[in-house]
């Protein structure tokens, strides 16, 4: 083989290798594609983009999602109850995305075709995605108050309970607790605050607890995370109070104050992110010093004596 034949060859592969490479994903973040069961979260807007067909779309720029042709055409075919979206069902668009706006919980698949409103031609074989659509993640705190401790106790277990139908391996969620140790009166007022630790537990959006996460057990769609609080002693002779309440994960930036999962964290793309509140999100243990007995008093004997 000639060498000028050699560097044209080199040169088409690399042609080739550029073109896989810049249609491997379309907007930077939407990467997998359709061999992946989709899931989404209830209530939240996403989209979904088709890669153009490269002979009719020859300037197409992936990471912008620009230069699609000027007469390619997607037709979309779904179930617009569950999946209320624009284009409707049907409906040839000039864009290659379809937005769904406040999904219901169920599943359905997603028909797609590229066509050429120049040409008339439509691809006779259709793409498919499915989406499950599963409800928003919720989380509560089972463990009991315990308030009635005579002196010093060990660490005490406390778990989160989780429901969210999410295969098992997808199954990860940010959130955080903090502590707040109080000697309170008998009353119950605070004397003083002894410490205050906002992350006694945190698993932030970027290491959430999972499978693998000590603590962390269940399977779809329960799930639940133990961990120990401190162990609970007497501060300076006051009834002392331990408070741990769940919140947001520390990183999560939100209005609200509850868990994100991966899968609702994901569903947020297009609308930015939320969570969702604890149904119960905290617990509390008092110890109480024993009571100290006085001495005993009595008339003196020698009483008027």
């Amino acid at each position: 083989m000639k060498r000028s034949t050699l560097l044209r060859f080199a040169i088409v592969i690399a042609a080739m290798f550029m073109v896989a490479t810049t249609y491997s994903q379309i907007l930077t973040d939407y990467s997998e594609d359709e061999a992946t069961v989709m899931y989404q979260t209830a209530g939240r807007t996403f989209r979904l983009y088709v890669l153009p067909d490269p002979i009719y779309s020859p300037s197409y720029n992936a990471t912008a999602n620009s230069g699609l042709g000027a007469n390619s055409q997607w037709r979309f075919v779904y179930n617009n109850t569950i999946l209320p979206g624009v284009p409707a069902s049907n409906t040839p668009v000039d864009t290659n995305y379809v937005e769904f706006t406040n999904p219901l919980v169920g599943v359905d698949t997603v028909y797609v075709t590229e066509l050429n409103s120049l040409i008339g031609c439509e691809d006779a074989t259709s793409r498919k995605t499915t989406v499950h659509v599963i409800a928003a993640p919720s989380a509560t705190c089972p463990t009991a108050d315990a308030t009635a401790y005579c002196g010093d106790q060990p660490v005490q277990s406390i778990e989160l309970n989780i429901t969210e139908s999410v295969p098992d391996a997808l199954a990860a969620y940010a959130f955080s607790v903090e502590e707040v140790v109080d000697e309170i009166d008998g009353s119950g007022s605070v004397i003083t605050t002894v410490r205050t630790n906002s992350t006694f537990v945190n698993f932030p959006l970027t290491a959430k607890a999972k499978n693998g996460t000590a603590g962390f057990a269940g399977t779809s769609p329960n799930f639940s995370y133990t961990f120990d609080s401190s162990p609970l002693t007497v501060s300076n002779s006051h009834r002392t109070r331990y408070t741990y309440t769940f919140h947001d994960a520390s990183d999560a930036g939100t209005t609200n104050d509850g868990i994100i999962s991966a899968i609702s964290q994901k569903s947020d793309y297009v609308q930015g992110l939320i969570s969702y509140a604890f149904t119960d999100n905290q617990v509390v243990f008092i110890v109480n010093p024993a009571p100290v007995t006085g001495p005993v008093y009595h008339i003196p004997n020698a009483f008027k004596y």
